[in-house]
């Protein structure tokens, strides 16, 4: 069988699922889970998470994008620009997160940032223009 005819097949066994789980009420996918023996709130929270850590990766790779198209442009803002203290721009930052919900954040190792990571964070914000740099006194 070629591989053509192989990637054909299974999109379209991909297709009838999902046409088959869209024909699916919320009811009877709740009862077929239970009847199998899964935890719903479990897996609620395997789908957030997933969903969560797809959501950072996605800005991360952004991140990396914007910095790779004007790697010059932004290291010349970052050295030329006066920041804000440290406290406001912790303000700036938690104000930028409450007010996009396009915008996620990882914590390595932890929950806590130090001080360059909110450094770094602040400047990446300006970086993919999530916070305007002439707003905030720079």
């Amino acid at each position: 069988m070629s591989t053509l005819k192989v990637h054909a097949e299974l999109a379209a066994l991909r297709d009838a699922a999902l046409e088959d789980l869209m024909a699916t009420s919320d009811a009877e996918l709740r009862q077929e889970a239970v009847e199998d023996g899964e935890d719903l709130d479990a897996v609620a929270l395997q789908i957030k998470t997933a969903m969560r850590e797809t959501a950072a990766a996605t800005l991360r790779q952004y991140l990396v994008r914007a910095k790779e198209r004007s790697p010059q442009k932004m290291s010349t803002r970052a050295t030329l620009s006066v920041r804000p203290s440290l406290e406001q721009i912790k303000q700036i930052v938690q104000g930028v997160f409450k007010t996009d919900a396009s915008l996620g954040l990882a914590f390595r190792n932890g929950t806590k940032q130090t001080d360059e990571d909110w450094l770094s964070l602040y400047d990446d914000l300006i970086a993919i223009g999530a916070i305007k740099p002439d707003t905030h006194g720079n």
